[in-house]
């Protein structure tokens, strides 16, 4: 089949931009001609140093040459550039030149494409307090509602199927578009991470947290559970840029404040290689943002031998650890809690290691070679 696969921008790399990429080899490897369609150029070079190396489209369509991408917290900027994005998806559905469309970012736009991959429906925004960065609250508050009602009229039109990456995002989905959708669990490669760093046994108190400094990651509740923990010591590694800034002194404010400067470290752009290495050493794996979609760096870290630590809400809980606590991590209500679960954590070697190995087990069911299984058969069955 010829098919066309659509994503805004794949030189912000991520975890939908990783995911983009591995529809498109999934597809090629099984003899489909792929068009990738996107609003700005990819610059394949920034790809590959984030991803290393990837399967290329037979063809690519842009409208843009220059990185608009890199001015999207401008709400004027960011509001141009969705729109040229639904213009694509419109277009392009018009020209009837693809068997298939497959929108791989449905956050924004959940229709008009024949596949539409949800991380998470934008218009759930305001009810979970997950504000676009590009906007604020009071202004979020104004647009909403417009915005709504304008995506509610296009799903009637042409709605297509929905892909999402969780049970938990699904439910979102069901409740705020009232619409239904099949759960694919977002590619990781596991094997990278459980061949480079798991270890059945670990030395030191090592708590590491994998996030970009953004507000919605709450980060600043790692200094807070370093102060009540008695002996581990934690280790942030974050994607870090000019917008980063505000969350960074805050994070730093806090580790001040709360004298645990010898307990909490931020490193800032971490070389992959010294990544890897930081993940071969922790034992424990410590996620903050509640009600997170999915998770990817949680599996990741379970792939390393790291036990999660997680906050009970969202995909982290929901899917990656079933629910279970104590099977392959732990969850936490209260940050008293989750000082609780770690300290025990750091401390017994034998409990860690046993809840380490089946966390590494259940982490095989995220790997990238699953979710590409999965993506053919759905596009196979979708052509009929």
């Amino acid at each position: 089949m010829k098919i066309a696969v659509m994503h805004h921008s794949l030189n912000i790399p991520g975890g939908a931009e990783r995911l983009c990429l591995s529809v498109i080899e999934a597809l090629r490897n099984k003899g489909h001609n792929v068009s990738l369609i996107t609003v700005e150029k990819t610059d394949w070079k920034v790809v590959q140093n984030s991803f290393g190396s990837v399967v290329l489209p037979n063809e690519e369509n842009y409208v843009i040459a220059n990185r608009i991408s890199r001015k999207l917290s401008s709400m004027l900027v960011s509001s141009a550039y969705f729109s040229v994005f639904v213009l694509q998806l419109l277009a392009t559905r018009q020209k009837q030149e693809h068997d298939l469309i497959i929108n791989t970012f449905g956050d924004a736009v959940e229709s008009m494409a024949d596949i539409t991959y949800v991380h998470f429906p934008l218009r759930a925004a305001l009810s979970l307090s997950q504000i676009p960065a590009f906007t604020n609250v009071p202004m979020w508050q104004t647009i909403a509602p417009i915005y709504d009602s304008a995506m509610s009229l296009v799903d009637k039109i042409t709605p297509g199927d929905l892909l999402t990456n969780s049970k938990f995002t699904k439910e979102i989905i069901r409740k705020v578009l009232r619409r239904n959708s099949l759960v694919i669990y977002p590619p990781v490669n596991t094997k990278a991470y459980y061949s480079n760093c798991f270890r059945d046994r670990k030395e030191g108190h090592m708590v590491v947290v994998i996030a970009s400094y953004t507000p919605k990651r709450h980060l600043e509740q790692v200094p807070l559970i370093a102060k009540l923990s008695k002996s581990a010591k934690f280790l942030i590694m974050g994607k870090a840029d000019e917008y980063s800034l505000p969350t960074l002194k805050k994070l730093r404010d806090y580790i001040s404040r709360l004298h645990v400067e010898d307990r909490v470290t931020l490193l800032e752009n971490v070389p992959f290689k010294e990544f890897l290495q930081v993940l071969s050493e922790a034992k424990v794996y410590l996620h903050t943002m509640p009600k997170d979609h999915f998770g990817i760096s949680v599996v990741e870290a379970m792939a390393s031998g790291c036990v999660p630590v997680v906050h009970r809400s969202g995909g982290p809980w929901t899917d990656i650890l079933d629910e279970q606590q104590g099977i392959y991590g732990f969850s936490y209500s209260t940050l008293a809690e989750a000082a609780r679960h770690i300290d025990t954590l750091v401390s017994d070697e034998d409990l860690r290691s046993r809840t380490a190995l089946r966390a590494s087990y259940r982490a095989k069911i995220f790997d990238k070679t699953v979710f590409m299984k999965r993506m053919v058969e759905v596009v196979e069955k979708f052509a009929g």
